[in-house]
């Protein structure tokens, strides 16, 4: 059955992706060409080929945008772009924003399986995961092209609470491991620790082994970027539910000084960053892909490290850092958010002349 899920997958690619005509594909495939209409068919069927009708204004505007961010941002290699709701910049739209999120994730989905699946790829993909509600949105909407027996799915960090948590990464890291029938490892460790446990746990082989691979291994990351605060649809303004104080070996206090007083905007999986770099955090390492990782493997270009993040307008300034600081190259997020992020851009540009 998998041989056939394959040559109709190759069907699809060659009559959509490579322009051959359906006769041309039958005789690369040495089939009729009534049988290659009957996979075409079937790739529709099987959600292998997704037909999506743009109007032609509106996509030529969001391509503009994706080329503007890209010429912006030297480290971004690719913009991806969905459409937007002007009410989402409204904490009380949740339904807005829920819209916008849903949008980001389905166009991150595609793109994942795009990197993970495309015959263009040099030898077997090695997949870092995040934790949190974007990822595990993004990961339930992927549609498997093919089976990919060979993938390897790893944590970008160890676990909170238990693995049982619906957003944890080495969760997160299964479930994208089965979709397509591939292979996944655990962290099997907590993701905050001292720098003591931390010591003692990088030199037992079942914690070591995953980390080393991690950080040598990973040949796409998918993550995205949160920020210390959020502010609730009544208008309250608290600290979000982070890594590191769902963590509990932080508390809220030392999280408002990291953000209020030593300038921590952003968060990629537990790691503090300002606008100049990373942000310490004092008596706890994290174990998993660190930001100066993150960066290095963000400046390879057979490397793809993309962050879906946009329809909160309390992320655009981590998101511009993240960005500054060459933490993705690849990123998925609304066209408001685009705007926004030129907008800065901008004013810095010209603050400097």
């Amino acid at each position: 059955m998998a041989e056939r899920f394959d040559v109709v997958f190759e069907a699809a690619r060659l009559h959509f992706e490579e322009g051959l005509k359906q006769e041309e594909v039958a005789r690369v495939l040495k089939v009729s060409r009534p049988t290659v209409a009957r996979y075409l068919a079937m790739a529709r069927e099987m959600g292998y080929v997704q037909v999506r009708v743009l109007q032609p204004k509106g996509h030529a505007f969001l391509h503009d945008l994706e080329l503007a961010l890209v010429e912006r941002f030297p480290t971004l290699r690719e913009a991806l772009l969905t459409s937007s709701r002007a009410e989402a910049l409204d904490p009380s739209q949740v339904a807005a924003r829920r819209a916008v999120s849903d949008e980001l994730a389905e166009r991150a989905a595609m793109l994942v399986d795009h990197l993970l699946t495309s015959r263009r790829r040099r030898g077997d993909a090695v997949v870092a995961v995040a934790r949190g509600e974007m990822i595990d949105a993004v990961i339930r909407r992927i549609r498997p092209s093919r089976p990919l027996p060979n993938l390897e799915v790893l944590p970008m960090l160890g676990y909170l609470r238990s693995r049982e948590y619906p957003y944890d990464a080495n969760r997160l890291a299964e479930e994208l491991a089965r979709l397509y029938a591939g292979n996944y490892e655990w962290i099997p460790a907590p993701a905050v620790v001292t720098a003591e446990e931390a010591a003692v746990l990088r030199g037992m082989p079942l914690v070591a082994e995953p980390l080393r691979k991690l950080h040598d291994d990973t040949t796409v990351v998918l993550t995205s970027i949160s920020c210390p605060y959020l502010t609730r649809p009544d208008g309250r303004r608290e600290m979000r539910q982070s890594t590191l104080l769902q963590s509990e070996r932080v508390d809220r206090a030392e999280l408002s000084r990291l953000a209020d007083e030593c300038g921590a905007i952003g968060e990629i999986c537990g790691w503090y960053f300002g606008p100049d770099g990373a942000v310490d955090v004092p008596g706890v390492t994290l174990l998993g892909l660190p930001l100066t990782r993150l960066r290095e493997l963000a400046a390879d270009r057979e490397r793809s490290v993309v962050a879906v993040a946009g329809g909160d307008p309390e992320r655009v300034e981590a998101i511009f850092s993240a960005l500054r600081l060459g933490l993705m190259n690849v990123l998925v997020t609304d066209y408001l958010t685009a705007h926004r992020l030129l907008d800065i851009a901008r004013r810095e540009s010209s603050a400097s002349e």
